[in-house]
């Protein structure tokens, strides 16, 4: 029978053995699984190369091969307070302060093409910005600031592209002028107003002189068409007295003539103010008239 003691030492090795290799197994296993946590990405290497981008969730790599070079963070990234000094086309020297929101789409650009993110967007800003802002003049940069803003992105976006990165806003959000600027634009600003209300003035003055000759015009014109009915009217007046004249009206048109100086004698008769009526010589052949006609009737 062997020696007890050397089963002991055999049966000890062996375990020892046992439990190195399940700890290597198990080892293994918890490197081959990577959990990216949410909006996180892990760049990826093997053997100092790079391998592949992780996404969020359960990942299985190749232990001892592979390895986790970088954790990226894809969540939108805010830079503020980014104040810079620029020169507009009008050559007016002011300060701008901007906003900029970005985030990492490609994680192993951003790993691999540049070295600090955040210096590499506030340099392209302040790059790009300077030369947006001297495209244009300052009130420009006042009155369109929203156009502005989109050049600047788009500008943005083009140059942080190569680097995986996203440019998702970036305003000007305060502009800064020098005193001396200020005061010149108040000056400018207030000759704009008064030559305003100097054209406002000229403009309804002419409106003014348009409605009074349109209205002068419209009463000529009314004038003419009264003067006109007036014409009109005492014309087929006189072609009807004229045809009945034609027709053996004289006497009846005699009548009416009778009969209206008769009606006038006794208006004037009847005024306060008359005392003494002076009547002409032919004045009396209205009432023989009319008593000649009746008496023929």
């Amino acid at each position: 029978m062997d020696d007890p003691m050397n089963f002991l030492t055999m049966f000890d090795a062996s375990s020892v053995v046992l439990v190195v290799v399940i700890l290597f197994f198990a080892v293994t296993l918890i490197l081959g699984v990577r959990i990216v946590p949410q909006s996180e990405q892990y760049v990826v290497t093997r053997l100092g190369k790079y391998h592949r981008t992780l996404s969020a969730g359960v990942n299985l790599v190749v232990p001892y091969l592979d390895q986790v070079h970088s954790r990226i963070s894809i969540a939108d990234q805010v830079i503020t307070d980014v104040r810079l000094d620029v020169v507009s086309r009008d050559n007016v020297v002011f300060s701008i302060e901007l906003l900029c929101v970005y985030r990492i789409v490609k994680s192993e650009y951003a790993v691999f093409r540049v070295s600090n993110v955040n210096e590499l967007v506030i340099g392209l800003i302040k790059s790009l910005v300077r030369a947006e802002i001297g495209k244009v003049e300052l009130d420009a940069v006042q009155q369109e600031r929203e156009s502005l803003n989109v050049e600047i992105r788009q500008a943005l976006e083009a140059a942080a592209d190569d680097y995986g990165i996203n440019i998702s806003r970036a305003e000007i959000t305060d502009v800064e002028l020098k005193p001396e600027t200020q005061r010149a634009m108040a000056e400018v600003l207030e000759a704009e107003r008064m030559r305003r209300a100097a054209i406002l003035r000229a403009e309804g003055e002419k409106r003014a002189v348009e409605l009074a000759a349109d209205a002068a015009l419209y009463k000529q014109q009314k004038e003419a068409e009264a003067l006109m009915v007036t014409a009109n009217a005492t014309a087929e007046s006189n072609r009807l007295i004229r045809d009945g004249m034609a027709e053996g009206g004289e006497a009846a048109a005699r009548f009416q003539i009778a009969e209206r100086q008769i009606e006038a004698f006794q208006r004037l008769a009847a005024s306060s103010n008359s005392k003494i009526i002076v009547l002409p010589g032919d004045a009396t052949d209205g009432f023989t008239r009319a008593a000649t006609i009746l008496a023929k009737d």
